[in-house]
């Protein structure tokens, strides 16, 4: 039986998130306003209960050393406990006796600061006390009579209900609006969230249907060059770089197969006809000595498609080595002189002394062997190759296959010949295998279209560069740019 999955999609879980934390803060916003809804409430009625302790104090008259509310005036008091003013006043001593009142005051005790400490003049304090499961806020004040030695106090007290009604309502109006603020929140976070993760959900579909046959489609994503946006952009280059890389290396196989099957059929043609009919010693050694060849072929062959996987491997850091390039350079030189001894090759040498290069020799060897032997090949029979070398002190550090971390400094080598030329529009292709810019001309003499592939690969293992510039009729330059290694005291 095939288990379900149970696995929340991210978007909802990104919803619930967004949920969680909006609610979170909404109710902690909640909070805030409702205590300062409170307490600007609460100020409010201070304010009133110490204007209203104030005028109460201004209508108490002292007779006999008798407190009271002066009768004789009452529009004075009266509109503090009006219908709409509804305080509470009253006079009492510091036993808690009250001397008058108007009109019935809730039994409250006297504030304790006020009886412990000694206050200054016109002194007072408020507080909040329950009574009869009715909160009073309430105002005390020290009425000093002169000559008395007794404490005697007025207090104005006001019931809470109409500010615990406001904050009330306030609290309902909250909460029977939080479902809908939620529901349209949770409706703007499934949105928001769809439109975030779409083009993901896109990539998603498409490398599910990514195949090596299949690898033309692309996101092709239109919005804002965010982080989503480059994302899609990095997913679509990556795509293009997997296509190429895949037809590539489909090119290369095809290539590989003919450049194998070219020499393996003329050699099975060569045997059959050798085998054909009864022969000559004379006529077997013949057709020997040219299959000879044709194997001779096969294992150059061989010996080049296995040198660029190497290399395409970088498996040689442990074969890295300090080489000095001007002996490394006239080592080639020598042996191309050597090898092709049918032409007259003269080169014009100009080397700056005790250039250093970090890297593998045999490699370099084979890449320098490599240009001098194309600069001879598509040259007449006079070859006239000029190299110079020198410093290049602008090359930027690079991190070569191998691990090596190249200097910022670095070596140019130009080996320039006087030959053919190639056309500018063949240039870039030049570096791909097997490819021949004249393919016929470029199999009579010899070749099988992975020398420069060969170069480039090795350049890009030790961290360098490799360009080549070339006018048809005036020559071509090869620039191979390889960091410098480390300066030590080899000389």
């Amino acid at each position: 039986m095939r288990k379900i999955d149970r696995t929340i999609p991210f978007r909802y879980k990104l919803t619930l998130w967004y949920i969680l934390i909006f609610t979170i803060s909404l109710l902690g916003f909640e909070a805030l306003s409702y205590f300062e809804f409170r307490a600007d409430l609460l100020s409010q009625i201070d304010a009133g209960l110490l204007s209203a302790l104030n005028q109460a104090i201004q209508n108490i008259d002292v007779e006999n050393n008798n407190l009271a509310f002066q009768n004789a005036n009452e529009n004075a008091i009266k509109p503090l406990v009006s219908i709409h003013n509804p305080y509470t006043i009253r006079i009492i001593d510091s036993n808690g006796v009250v001397l008058d009142a108007m009109p019935e005051f809730p039994k409250i005790p006297i504030g304790p600061r006020l009886i412990a400490n000694k206050p200054s003049k016109n002194a007072y304090e408020f507080q909040t006390a329950l009574r009869d499961k009715v909160r009073y806020r309430v105002a005390t004040a020290e009425f000093a009579v002169p000559g008395a030695s007794t404490k005697n106090f007025v207090q104005v007290a006001i019931s809470l209900a109409d500010m615990e009604s406001q904050l009330s309502r306030f609290l309902i109006r909250f909460f029977i609006a939080l479902p809908f603020v939620l529901i349209i929140a949770t409706i703007g976070g499934l949105f928001l969230a769809w439109k975030a993760l779409n083009p993901i959900i896109a990539m998603e579909k498409l490398a599910g249907r990514v195949r090596e046959d299949y690898l033309s489609d692309r996101l092709n994503y239109v919005g804002p060059r965010d982080e989503i946006g480059m994302l899609a952009a990095t997913f679509d280059a990556m795509l293009d770089r997997l296509e190429s890389s895949f037809k590539r290396e489909k090119r290369f196989s095809a290539d590989a197969s003919h450049e194998l099957r070219t020499p393996l059929t003329a050699l099975k043609g060569k045997m059959e006809v050798a085998l054909s009919r009864a022969r000559s010693a004379q006529e077997y050694e013949t057709s020997l000595l040219s299959m000879k060849e044709d194997v001779e072929r096969l294992i150059a062959l061989s010996a080049d498609l296995l040198l660029l996987s190497k290399v395409e491997s970088a498996a040689f850091a442990s074969r890295l080595e300090d080489i000095e390039m001007g002996e490394l350079l006239d080592s080639c030189v020598d042996q191309i002189i050597d090898t092709i001894p049918e032409k007259h090759i003269r080169v014009d040498r100009n080397y700056e002394e005790r250039l250093l290069v970090r890297g593998v020799r045999d490699y370099l060897i084979r890449l320098f062997l490599n240009i001098l032997d194309n600069a001879v090949k598509f040259s007449d029979e006079e070859v006239f190759i000029d190299i110079s070398m020198g410093r290049d002190e602008s090359i930027s550090g690079t991190r070569a296959r191998s691990g090596h971390e190249a200097s910022e400094r670095g070596v140019v080598i130009v080996i320039s010949d006087k030959g053919c030329g190639i056309p500018e529009n063949e240039i870039p292709k030049l570096f791909e295998p097997f490819y021949r810019v004249e393919s016929d001309r470029s199999r009579a003499r010899g070749g099988s279209g992975l020398g420069l592939a060969i170069c480039r690969e090795i350049v890009e293992a030790h961290a360098g560069m490799l360009r080549i510039r070339s006018t048809v009729g005036a020559g071509t330059s090869v620039i191979v740019t390889l960091p410098m290694a480390t300066d030590r005291n080899h000389f």
